[in-house]
């Protein structure tokens, strides 16, 4: 599969909130519940997200369709996320270099957040070299997270 990075563009909006839509009770559903994440969606919550933030978005574009997308908030990876059919490819892995050359020209870590119960998250992101830091408990769902760093190569 041939991938594309590149900044994300006001007019990708709709593209990524319709990928993520698509996939959100897959990935979700085992530890936050179908009604959750319906009512999620149904608030306009995706929608409302990617509108604020597609800025600091970088989109994956494979066959003219967003395939995965990284959210970067001044040095904290608030999103990463790639369509289901699109995992195990490096998408993920490329998206997370992206982000990491970003948050290297003013930092010299990456942090994120991730619920504990997902356990495919946790396990990439240790692959890639980050470690936990920090434990809590997310106060919308109740469900422990993990928070993770990275140190950068700032050279």
């Amino acid at each position: 599969m041939s991938v594309e990075l590149r900044p994300a563009v006001r007019t990708d909006v709709a593209l990524i909130v319709a990928m993520q839509k698509a996939s959100l009770v897959e990935t979700y559903e085992p530890f936050l519940g179908r009604a959750t994440i319906e009512e999620f969606i149904a608030a306009g919550r995706v929608e409302d997200y990617f509108d604020e933030h597609w800025r600091d978005a970088t989109v994956a574009i494979s066959g003219g369709d967003v395939v995965g997308v990284a959210v970067l908030v001044e040095g904290l990876l608030d999103l990463l996320w790639v369509r289901p059919r699109s995992r195990s490819q490096g998408i993920g892995s490329a998206l997370l270099r992206a982000a990491e050359s970003k948050a290297a020209v003013g930092s010299d870590e990456l942090t994120l957040e991730v619920w504990e119960v997902n356990r495919r998250a946790v396990a990439f992101y240790e692959r890639e070299g980050f470690s936990v830091t920090a434990t809590g408990e997310d106060p919308q769902t109740g469900l422990a997270k993990l928070v993770l760093r990275k140190a950068l190569d700032r050279s």
